[in-house]
């Protein structure tokens, strides 16, 4: 259900662009979205090319839909690599905190929840700026890692 929530809101702000800008409507890219708002957020766009074959999605295809929905601001692309050569991409549709945390040494991601952050983030007013959605990444070492540290 929380997926075809996430498709809905994507499709309208989709839609909504392709309006805007002129653009006519497009199966593929509706179909490339679908497809996105079924991946494990964050994505490569190595993930989306490999789930878009099946359905015989061109990989020129792909990076063209993946460069239009980060123009629409329905995709965010992180770059922040963590030892990757691929860029991630994220959907921005729904107004979501995003916490992780991220070890400096084996690159894991974990995602966190934190309500008392949520709030506090929320509650604070910036001047001449309404805040739309955050995300917070706090880098260190996991468990695993300092275990093996400490054993070498």
């Amino acid at each position: 259900m929380k997926g075809a929530k996430l498709y809905r809101a994507a499709l309208l702000a989709l839609s909504n662009y392709v309006k805007t800008h002129g653009m006519r409507p497009s199966s593929v890219r509706n179909m490339v979205l679908e497809l996105i708002c079924q991946l494990p957020q964050p994505f490569t766009a190595q993930l989306l090319v490999k789930a878009c074959e099946p359905e015989h999605i061109s990989v020129a295809t792909v990076y063209n839909v993946l460069e239009l929905l980060v123009d629409a601001q329905i995709l965010h692309v992180n770059n922040r690599q963590r030892g990757k050569t691929n860029n991630e991409y994220e959907l921005i549709v729904l107004p979501r905190p995003r916490m992780q945390v991220v070890c400096l040494k084996c690159g894991r991601v974990t995602d966190i929840q934190d309500k008392a952050i949520e709030r506090l983030v929320e509650e604070r007013k910036y001047t001449n700026f309404e805040m739309q959605r955050f995300s917070l990444f706090i880098y260190g070492e996991c468990r695993t890692c300092r275990r093996r540290r400490k054993k070498e």
